[in-house]
């Protein structure tokens, strides 16, 4: 019996590339830490990284929190994009043209197709204890 997170399995595709772009874009952050330091950044690297290799993992190896840590890495990805994007409309900037808000669209899509399509309830886990009981 195989375990299903998402109800079909483009999305459970679509879910691990999206994991694993997010996780090698955090990889590379790290060296951003040595252009200049500050402690937030590094705090926000290290924790970035942290939740996308933990969300890649548990996509890999379907466990139940796979979509709350993939969550958690687009929450997080659509606000580090979305913040310096939103200043820039509110200062008068055109902000729809730059590909920092492509990929801001993109990662909500993303955020949105995981959540619609991923499967509520796993009752195929509970399944070998009901062998032998009658369902009456």
């Amino acid at each position: 019996m195989k375990r299903k997170i998402f109800k079909y399995k483009l999305v459970y595709y679509l879910a691990v590339i999206t994991s694993l772009l997010l996780f090698i874009i955090s990889a590379f952050w790290i060296l951003e830490i040595f252009n200049d330091f500050s402690l937030f950044k590094t705090l926000f690297i290290v924790i970035s990284l942290v939740i996308n290799s933990f969300a890649f993992v548990n996509l890999i190896e379907k466990y139940d929190k796979a979509i709350l840590f993939l969550n958690l890495s687009l929450l997080l990805s659509i606000i580090i994009l979305g913040y310096p994007l939103l200043f820039g409309f509110l200062n008068g900037y055109y902000v729809l043209e730059h590909f920092t808000f492509r990929f801001l669209i993109i990662f909500i899509l993303c955020l949105l197709i995981v959540n619609v399509f991923k499967v509520k309830k796993n009752d195929g886990v509970h399944e070998i204890e009901q062998i032998g009981k009658s369902e009456d």
